[in-house]
């Protein structure tokens, strides 16, 4: 067990006990209540437990885990979901989002794959760059052409929804490419269920686009946009 609880102390990890008041128990909606006992609590451990637990784990020293404390407590503010569920115990991370790239290499992607598995195992959210990737039909090894960045996005899809399944925080990933990238069409209606190949869509991510300076000037000027080679830069 991480703690034990006494009427109005409560011994931590981190920087000893926490003067907790259970009163303040009367200040959380039903739905509060029960949004917090199905997600956060350990094994045994009462909402201004949980409180201290956090409090006290991510306080500098005592007065400042009691201040923690009390400010959660009275619902002047909550930490991220990571922290509550996560701080103080052995399970998870307390970070909500991370971000990450794709190289152009086989090597990079199934690397990015692999990342990304344990971030979804862990409940974080996260965010990954796919433009450094060649575009569908660019030469690759010696006579080879790449099949684009839709195919490999795809198994991202499947990878964080097949990990994320039953975790306290269900994994969340989202994918971005810049505007000036060949597939940026294709792209757009990743998501959309119907029309173009099933096979080249990814339903659960998110998706988002990196708009430069560049292509909002040309948009006043009303004038046409290039597609680049991540690689070379070749129209």
């Amino acid at each position: 067990m991480p703690f034990e609880a006494a009427d109005q102390t409560v011994q931590v990890k981190g920087h000893g006990s926490v003067k907790v008041d259970r009163s303040r128990d009367a200040l959380l909606t039903d739905f509060g209540k029960a949004t917090l006992k199905d997600r956060y609590p350990m094994p045994g451990e009462s909402f201004q437990d949980l409180f201290a637990r956090v409090a006290s784990y991510y306080g500098d020293d005592a007065e400042h885990a009691q201040r923690l404390y009390d400010y959660i407590s009275k619902l002047w503010f909550m930490p991220a979901t990571p922290v509550l569920s996560n701080g103080g115990t052995e399970r998870g991370l307390p970070i909500s989002c991370f971000l990450n790239e794709a190289n152009d290499t086989l090597e990079g992607i199934v690397g990015l794959w692999n990342e990304n598995v344990w971030l979804a195992a862990k409940g974080g959210g996260i965010g990954s760059y796919w433009g450094n990737l060649r575009s569908i039909g660019e030469k690759v090894g010696g006579n080879g052409k790449t099949s684009g960045i839709v195919p490999f996005i795809r198994v991202m899809d499947s990878l964080t929804l097949a990990i994320s399944q039953g975790s306290l925080r269900r994994g969340s990933a989202a994918c971005y490419l810049p505007v000036d990238h060949p597939e940026i069409e294709e792209f757009i209606e990743i998501r959309r269920p119907t029309g173009g190949d099933p096979n080249r869509k990814a339903l659960n991510l998110h998706h988002g686009i990196l708009i430069s300076d560049a292509f909002m000037r040309a948009v006043e000027a009303d004038e046409e946009w290039a597609l680049l080679s991540p690689k070379d830069k070749s129209v």
